[in-house]
């Protein structure tokens, strides 16, 4: 530290120079001035941390040096020395902010204590600078802190107690949902995405969708395209439908706008202490997700299904682009109201339909300016979550965009719509029955056309792209052949081997030993 002692008596420069030991209180640089202008010549040489100054000197007084002090902004603890207590000095004192007021003639010991006192407060100035920069550093860092502790929290390595000790940090504490976000279907352009990137889109569009009025959300990297979200509602009960009904709309979000797509897996309502297991769960859930299909898994617990409830996607889809908007809108509102005057539409109901209105947009989005629809209608789309007249004005608002945009729109065949169905359900058993109900046509009836459009029966492309996928997955995995029937919806490991010898002529243990 420096000490700046200014004073027109040299004697009593000297004394005080002399008379106290400044190095054993912490001064390693002493400088003195006679005059105000040597003064300012000390401070160009360096900034004193204190300076004891005598109030009459010529020319300038040290009340003009220390108006010049403060003008500069310094930060230097000033205490006056005088020979006179004049009340108008003590004045000018005060206004300076001057940390203290000595009359002389002074004992040495006392004017020691007086600047050990400054000292006493440059420390505690310095620390609670300290605090406010690393204060500043936090509220600025805040999000990206919560992220690492929440990260730290589910590797194990910190306790739940320590989160609630963070300021702002949200209370995961009851009535909270963590969820594992893979992204996955990366496109070309991913290659010019690093993590950062994908994590401030994925970010954004989180808060989005889950808005801080009403939500407590945090989403935190984990491992390569692997992320966790922990999320809670602020006020109320949180219904597992309303948090997977809000991941269908991220999901729809990152499908229009981002170089990939999501898969989520949702635990339990937890609090904190319990969520680290949940995330090892949820990491063997994701695991099993070989195919890399997106989508919301585990959406519903298995008394939770609403059975009265059929999927509409694929043949919405095929009346919109062979019949047009108009067909398509009668056909959707009649549906609705059929729920509706059967006294059966609820929550689960509708946001089912809700999800086949969302896919049924985003799979025309390249003949459609669906990005216009949702932004000039993003609050009633999601109002259409809840609400059956909001759900059927956007049925409505998409219509006309449809029909302005699409006049001499192209017509799909109902085989391709069923080869797109059993593309993205080739983990399921699909059986012809199902796919004649899902398009509302008679099992004969597709079967015929399906023949004629494709040259193959549906059985045979079923049989066909599965084992296409299991050809892959047995080439490019570690997973057993036993785990690949699985995954492809075998039950019966001797089918699955005997359907595999008869497409490509070797079994597929015979295909996993060719690729070691």
């Amino acid at each position: 530290m420096k000490l700046l002692i200014v004073d027109d008596q040299l004697a009593t420069l000297t004394g005080l120079t002399q008379g106290i030991d400044w190095k054993s209180i912490g001064f390693n640089e002493i400088d003195t001035a006679q005059n105000a202008m040597e003064a300012r010549i000390s401070f160009a040489r360096g900034i004193p941390d204190v300076m004891l100054c005598d109030i009459e000197m010529p020319v300038e007084t040290g009340i003009d040096l220390s108006t010049w002090v403060r003008a500069q902004d310094y930060k230097t603890k000033i205490l006056f020395l005088t020979c006179h207590s004049d009340f108008t000095y003590a004045q000018e004192a005060i206004r300076l902010g001057v940390s203290d007021y000595i009359v002389q003639p002074a004992p040495y010991h006392r004017i020691r204590e007086k600047v050990e006192k400054a000292i006493r407060e440059i420390a505690a100035e310095s620390s609670h600078s300290r605090m406010a920069d690393l204060g500043k550093t936090y509220n600025s860092r805040q999000t990206e802190i919560h992220a690492a502790m929440l990260r730290d929290l589910l590797a194990g390595t910190l306790d739940a107690a320590t989160l609630q000790e963070l300021p702002d940090y949200p209370d995961f504490s009851k009535d909270s949902y963590l969820v594992l976000i893979q992204l996955v279907q990366q496109t070309e352009k991913m290659r010019d995405w690093n993590e950062n990137t994908l994590m401030t889109a994925l970010r954004n569009t989180i808060q989005d969708t889950f808005e801080k009025k009403t939500y407590s959300s945090l989403i935190a990297f984990m491992d390569h395209h692997i992320y966790a979200l922990a999320v809670r509602k602020n006020t109320g009960s949180f219904d597992r439908n309303e948090l997977v009904s809000r991941l269908h709309y991220l999901e729809s979000m990152f499908d229009m706008y981002m170089p990939c797509s999501l898969a989520f897996y949702i635990a339990g309502i937890r609090s904190a202490p319990d969520m680290k297991n949940d995330w090892v769960h949820l990491l063997r859930v994701q695991t099993t997700n070989v195919t890399g299909k997106k989508g919301v898994y585990a959406e519903q617990n298995a008394n939770e299904k609403d059975s009265r409830y059929k999927e509409q996607f694929y043949r919405w889809n095929l009346i919109l682009t062979n019949s047009g908007a108009e067909a398509y809108e009668k056909d959707a509102l009649s549906i609705l109201h059929s729920y509706t005057d059967a006294g059966t539409l609820n929550n689960t109901i509708l946001l089912a339909f809700h999800r086949d209105f969302t896919r049924l947009m985003l799979s025309v989005k390249d003949s459609v300016d669906t990005d216009s629809i949702f932004e000039q209608s993003s609050a009633l789309y999601t109002e259409a979550m809840h609400s059956q007249k909001a759900m059927e004005e956007m049925i409505h608002i998409f219509c006309e965009t449809y029909a302005s945009q699409n006049d001499n729109a192209g017509s799909s065949s109902v085989a391709a719509t069923i080869q797109n169905y059993i593309d993205e359900h080739l983990s399921d058993n699909i059986r012809k029955e199902d796919l004649a109900e899902l398009m509302h046509l008679n099992e004969d009836y597709l079967t015929r056309i399906f023949k004629k459009e494709t040259g193959m029966s549906i059985k045979s492309y079923i049989i066909q792209q599965k084992m296409n996928a299991a050809r892959e997955l047995l080439q490019t995995t570690s997973l057993s052949v036993s785990s690949v029937a699985i995954q492809l919806g075998y039950t019966n490991f001797s089918h699955f081997s005997a359907s595999y010898k008869k497409e490509f002529g070797i079994t597929p243990a015979e295909e996993k030993e060719r690729g070691k």
